[in-house]
């Protein structure tokens, strides 16, 4: 252990003297069980990078500072090479099977050859790190460069921080229950590839919460789930996640959020906000009211939805009050494989109001762009009870989840049913791909989709100022108007 310690302390003071000499690039050796991709090669101003292998791409992590030169090495013959988000306009060049570019600030990049985007490979171009904590420090789970952990169940505690530093791979699920100043941090991997079920990070009644700069990869569900939480920080996270559920940053009644400059590729929903009272036994839904939501913001964020879920949500479980004054801007949604890129499924009885989003820019969204709906579902507090009901009554269309309201039973299910208003859509540009459609959809004229202003919508170049014009499909949803 004293060993251990004295290596870490040695590789902190080696990166901080880096910095001294104003070391511009910095590169993480893997420890060498880590999965190797073998179809790419990476390499940054000529210094070879490692590249991890993942079930559905490649990936690999540096930081910098000033300009510097990529250079991939490709298996495959290269014809085509596209880099995104396209918003970025990097120059490309390419020759048979290698390809370079260069980079001037941090950038979080999908390499997608030939037209295809089964295998990309992600390119994590970090700013250098500030203020690395030490080893020694009392407070700090320091997991150092180069070796493999497997944690278990790591518990943090108040005023604890969890650093992960590039290099490394810990393996396990994260916990923390009513705790405060707590952070996870660092530019190394936390994988949740031999976890089989459950939330691979779940915080509850935590507050001043920050998680920068690692990538998670392989979360068995749930991957960074906050529940009911305060004062959160999330920035520079990187998420590749590819089995069935796995959303990628939940907040559950989770108020005073700022995400920022993330990259997270899942399959399901990569944020939704939600709200239902929490079971303290096993952190899923109980009855009774969830906490109100307030005040979120995203902003700068690389989004891949896989075929489960949507882009950026908020719902299906809104069993509270109120859920307001959010706002989504300057994201890039390179690929939403299915569902919604822009949706609110209110399933529940919340009030959803005073949401912003602005500068939107959806490179390829087949399905559907925007999705706000009020609705009876299998996820709400008002579901019938049994599974065998839930698939009778479910609504085969252009929903998932979805259940059919029993002809007569109106009305009962209307009291447990919430409203969607004062929703701003601006600057929102699909730029590429098919021309998706969208659903502006209330329960019944009691309980509708109220106040929705598109300003500056555009498809394809084109500028849309009609439902008919932009593919909306409406009903119990009044106040829509178009700038």
């Amino acid at each position: 252990m004293i060993a251990s310690k004295r290596i870490g302390i040695t590789l902190w003071l080696l990166l901080c003297s880096s910095s001294l000499f104003a070391q511009k690039l910095i590169t993480y050796p893997a420890p060498d069980s880590a999965r190797r991709a073998a179809d790419f090669q990476v390499a940054i101003n000529g210094q070879d990078v490692f590249v991890y292998d993942n079930a559905v791409s490649a990936f690999s992590n540096f930081s910098f500072e000033g300009t510097v030169t990529v250079t991939v090495t490709s298996t495959r013959d290269i014809r085509w090479v596209e880099i995104r988000p396209k918003n970025v306009g990097i120059p490309v060049s390419f020759t048979k099977n290698k390809l370079t570019f260069q980079l001037t600030r941090p950038a979080q990049l999908s390499i997608e050859l030939n037209g295809e985007h089964t295998r990309p490979l992600y390119v994590f171009a970090a700013p250098l790190e500030k203020n690395v904590p030490r080893p020694d420090d009392p407070n700090v789970r320091y997991f150092a460069a180069g070796k493999v952990y497997d944690v278990g169940k790591l518990v943090l505690k108040s005023n604890e921080t969890l650093y992960i530093a590039g290099g490394a791979i810990v393996r396990g699920s994260i916990e923390a229950t009513n705790a405060r100043n707590i952070a996870i941090r660092g530019r190394g991997l936390l994988d949740g590839t031999q976890l089989t079920s459950g939330r691979l990070v779940r915080l509850w009644q935590c507050r001043n919460v920050e998680v920068e700069g690692i990538t998670i990869q392989n979360s068995p569900g749930w991957t960074l789930v906050l529940l009911d939480c305060d004062t959160v920080r999330i920035h520079g996270l990187k998420q590749v996640c590819w089995r069935n559920g796995s959303d990628g940053i939940d907040l559950v009644g989770t108020s005073h959020v700022r995400i920022y400059d993330c990259f997270l590729r899942n399959n399901d929903d990569n944020i939704v906000v939600k709200s239902f009272n929490v079971n303290p036994e096993t952190y899923y839904s109980q009855p009774g009211p969830g906490r109100d939501v307030t005040d979120i913001q995203v902003d700068r964020c690389v989004i891949w939805n896989m075929p489960w879920g949507n882009g950026l949500e908020i719902g299906f479980e809104l069993r509270c009050k109120t859920v307001n004054a959010i706002s989504f801007r300057d994201c890039d949604l390179i690929h939403v494989d299915r569902g919604a890129a822009l949706s609110i499924h209110n399933g529940d009885t919340a009030t959803v109001e005073n949401i912003v989003y602005d500068n939107i820019r959806i490179e390829d969204a087949p399905h559907k762009l925007i999705d706000l709906a009020v609705f009876w579902s299998q996820y709400s507090i008002d579901r019938p009870a049994t599974q065998q009901e839930r698939t009778r009554l479910y609504m085969q269309g252009a929903w998932d989840g979805v259940l059919r309201v029993p002809p007569g039973q109106e009305a009962v299910h209307a009291g447990s049913r919430g409203h969607i208003r004062n929703i701003t859509f601006r600057n929102i540009a699909v730029t590429d791909g098919q021309f998706p459609f969208s659903i502006l959809a209330g329960y019944d004229a009691s309980h509708r989709v109220e106040n929705v202003t598109f300003e500056n919508l555009t498809i394809h170049g084109r500028p849309i100022r009609s439902a008919q014009a932009g593919h909306v499909s409406i009903e119990h949803a009044t106040g829509i108007s178009w700038k």
